[in-house]
């Protein structure tokens, strides 16, 4: 279900995702601060590095892919991709495993890690903005009624890029985990 942010902002995320993210965190922590509550340094030393790399795993993969969306636009959050989509440029949402873009150009853009359940009776699965359903809108389908409607005209292009500062992170973090396994640092 779209949770609304500011006003006439939303954001769809997997709960059940953010959930495990939230438990791993947690468990992350606990182990941590256990050892610093046992006054075990060398152990503390030894496991944070590798619980900050758990951690960002857990957060890049369950917490971070999202859709955020608005009247003009909609941004698909993919584990290391970005994607903005100006509502003109997208023909038409599909509900399959995630929300999948089908753009103007031809090419799809398919949110990773945010599901589209199709609950009993949603036959919201497959509209693009030439149809008008006939029936009620369940809340899995909100989404597409920015689409049904479609933004004005714009001269605004989808724009696809890398989320180069927390791959970064992970990839310094994966560095700090292989020198601590390999030389014990």
């Amino acid at each position: 279900m779209p949770r609304k942010q500011r006003a006439g902002e939303y954001t769809l995320r997997s709960g059940s995702s953010v959930f495990v993210f939230w438990i791993g965190a947690v468990i992350m922590v606990i182990v941590v601060a256990a050892s610093v509550a046992g006054g075990d340094w060398r152990v503390f030393a030894f496991e944070f590095v590798p619980a900050l790399l758990i951690v960002w795993v857990l957060w890049i993969a369950l917490y971070r892919p999202s859709i955020h969306y608005d009247e003009h636009r909609a941004v698909v959050v993919n584990i290391g991709r970005t994607h903005v989509l100006p509502w003109a440029r997208v023909d038409s949402v599909r509900q399959r495993i995630g929300l999948a873009f089908e753009l103007d150009a031809g090419r799809i853009v398919t949110a990773v890690g945010v599901p589209a359940p199709r609950p009993v009776g949603n036959v919201a699965s497959n509209f693009d903005r030439r149809t008008r359903p006939t029936n009620h809108f369940n809340a899995s389908a909100e989404l597409l009624e920015s689409v049904r409607v479609a933004a004005a005209p714009t001269t605004d292009q989808v724009v696809s890029r890398w989320d180069t500062l927390p791959l970064a992170l992970g990839a310094v973090l994966v560095v700090a985990v292989a020198v601590e396994v390999l030389f014990g640092v």
